[in-house]
């Protein structure tokens, strides 16, 4: 009978740590906000499988674009974030060459108004180019 219950003992610790494994796995999921709502049911002792999760397109998205890091551990990575990421470079780098030529053509107007306010302070038409007056 000891060595029934040794098994047994052995059998329930191993069970616990599925459990305390799985646990953490899923509360890690359902910090995603509205992961938690499509949690596939699992039977206690067992670990979270993939595959169900695979199956909910809703889960397996959420998971992909709020935690690439365990999309990739649970195999699911679709490089959603990685694309994100590129997309998001590349607008960043857009609102740089906006602002570069918004100050390019900054500097052109404030060149054209300082040409125009000179032409006028020395008597020149600056649609004609000759002096006012001929």
């Amino acid at each position: 009978m000891n060595d029934l219950d040794a098994m047994i003992d052995a059998s329930h610790r191993q069970a616990e740590e599925v459990e305390n494994t799985a646990r953490s796995l899923e509360a890690r999921i359902c910090r995603i906000p509205g992961a938690d709502r499509h949690l596939p049911l699992r039977q206690y002792g067992s670990p979270v499988n993939p595959a169900d999760i695979k199956k909910n397109l809703t889960l397996r998205s959420l998971i992909s674009k709020n935690d690439p890091s365990l999309a990739s551990y649970l195999g699911l990575q679709d490089g959603s974030h990685r694309r994100r990421e590129e997309e998001q470079q590349a607008r960043i780098l857009q609102a740089q060459r906006l602002q570069m030529l918004t100050e390019q053509a900054r500097t052109q107007n404030q060149a054209a108004s300082q040409r125009r306010e000179n032409a006028a302070l020395h008597g020149y038409n600056i649609t004609t180019g000759r002096r006012m007056g001929q």
